[in-house]
């Protein structure tokens, strides 16, 4: 039977999610996460799974509701939910079974085991127990290791708040690899746990005020890092190395020639709150564009296009690192296979231009591009795209995307003549220096690549210093 339930389960569970999961806000935490995991003390008892004990990043996440109209109060909620988890628990891809305890109250020393689809089976003891609280403990066999925390408290004009909060790893590497590389555990556990939360609304006789809220940290405190700063290393050397002997002999190896533009930007947010202010706010930004081919072959030839973007952030950042930000786009496809393949054009406008590589939001990766409108067509050569900016302003709209997920578009790029160019004082962009604000480089080539401009633009600049002076006439 359990064979039968759980397909028909994940069936229901994916499409409640994809109903539903607009209605889920996601953001950073922005705390201390690295003392607050470091604090969770190593529990007494056998098979406990200490979140030193995982493998991989260190999740801390929040799942928060704000409930109002409740007749009850947390410590009466608490009791509720203890007594019967399978209450506000999806049953159709996580019931709660009772190991060891003899009463039906939720007691220090209680152990559960959560079956779930897939190869693992859930246990977890109870290590903690307040009024208005209680805390679970992985155990041995679990797909994650550290503790998850459940908890009510008091919002203004009488509301309820209702927490749920983990301090987590996974548990092996074929967890680690579901969650944190194709990221389906992570869904499916985001599906859980929100829908628990409105679950627990209805048992409080209350209503939800606005959405469920993700938040979410994660860090690589406990992780293994000599072998992972050593592949770093090796490839950030390499890439330097080999793009600073590609500038001795080409001041720019890449986009050797381009025309400069006013840029506006007029960002109006998505659908789903972000957390990151470039995405969220509804704002204009000026600041310049710099278009150019990447290999300088001669026009007739396609050519990978580029698409370089730089503007004043509206606020100082609190570390203060620079307040400029800067985005580098190139003509990708836009398919999910096509965002991460470069891809030759003959043409300005329409076109696609995508970040190629991704960034992190809170727990997920996202792509950015601006989409050419097919409004106009505008041939892939400097001077053509000069006397048609000239006439009237080039526009673009701004989009993002989860790695396998739809485009969205949160603003519009417009650039506006004159064309300038940049042969005498050229525009050099370096966006592992100046990032948008809480949007994170992803992966080991985002980070080569910091390196790689780096060592280019000391070589230019070394050129510079040394190149003798023209004779005056």
């Amino acid at each position: 039977m359990r064979a039968l339930r759980w397909p028909v389960g994940m069936g229901i569970a994916s499409w409640r999610w994809l109903r539903r999961s607009r209605q889920v806000r996601r953001r950073r935490i922005r705390t201390g996460i690295l003392s607050e995991a470091e604090r969770i003390p190593q529990r007494s008892g056998a098979q406990t799974q200490h979140v030193r004990q995982g493998v991989g990043l260190t999740y801390q996440r929040r799942y928060v509701v704000q409930i109002s109209g409740s007749p009850i109060s947390a410590a009466q909620l608490i009791q509720r939910l203890g007594g019967d988890l399978n209450a506000a628990s999806p049953v159709e891809i996580a019931v709660f079974d009772k190991t060891s305890g003899g009463s039906r109250r939720l007691e220090v020393g209680d152990e559960y085991v959560v079956h779930m689809p897939g190869p693992w089976n859930c246990p977890v003891r109870v290590v903690e127990r307040t009024p208005v609280s209680f805390r679970f403990a992985t155990l041995r066999g679990h797909m994650e290791a550290g503790e998850i925390e459940f908890r009510v408290g008091d919002a203004r004009e009488g509301d309820l708040v209702f927490t749920i909060e983990s301090w987590a790893r996974s548990g092996d590497r074929l967890a680690d690899l579901l969650y944190e590389k194709v990221g389906i555990a992570k869904e499916m556990q985001s599906h859980m746990w929100a829908h628990f939360c409105r679950r627990v609304a209805e048992i409080a006789e209350g209503e939800v005020v606005g959405d469920v809220e993700i938040q979410t940290e994660r860090s690589d405190m406990f992780r293994a890092r000599s072998g992972n700063q050593s592949i770093t290393r090796a490839v950030d050397a390499a890439f330097a190395r080999s793009f600073a002997l590609a500038a001795r002999l080409r001041n720019r190896p890449l986009h050797p020639r381009g025309l400069v533009f006013d840029a506006l930007l007029r960002l109006h947010g998505t659908s789903q709150h972000r957390g990151v202010p470039f995405l969220d706010d509804h704002t204009e930004l000026r600041g310049r564009a710099r278009l150019s081919r990447a290999v300088g072959l001669p026009p007739p030839l396609p050519d990978v296009l580029g698409l370089a973007l730089r503007w004043p952030q509206p606020q100082a950042d609190l570390t203060g690192d620079h307040s400029t930000a800067e985005l580098l786009l190139a003509a990708t496809g836009q398919t999910v296979p096509g965002r991460h393949l470069l891809r030759p054009m003959t043409r300005w406008s329409p076109a696609f231009y995508g970040s190629l590589l991704t960034y992190r939001v809170g727990d997920r990766r996202v792509l950015l591009g601006a989409v050419a409108r097919r409004t106009r067509i505008a041939p892939a050569d400097l001077t053509t795209l000069a006397r048609a900016v000239d006439e009237r302003p080039l526009l673009l709209d701004l989009v993002v995307a989860t790695e396998f997920g739809p485009w969205e578009p949160f603003g519009e790029l417009r650039l506006i003549g004159p064309a300038r160019s940049d042969d005498l004082e050229p525009m050099r962009f370096n966006p592992a220096r100046h990032p948008i604000r809480e949007l994170h480089p992803e992966g080991l080539l985002q980070r080569a690549r910091g390196s790689s401009y780096s060592a280019v633009q000391r070589v230019a600049r070394h050129g510079a210093d040394h190149r003798p002076e023209r004779p005056s006439s």
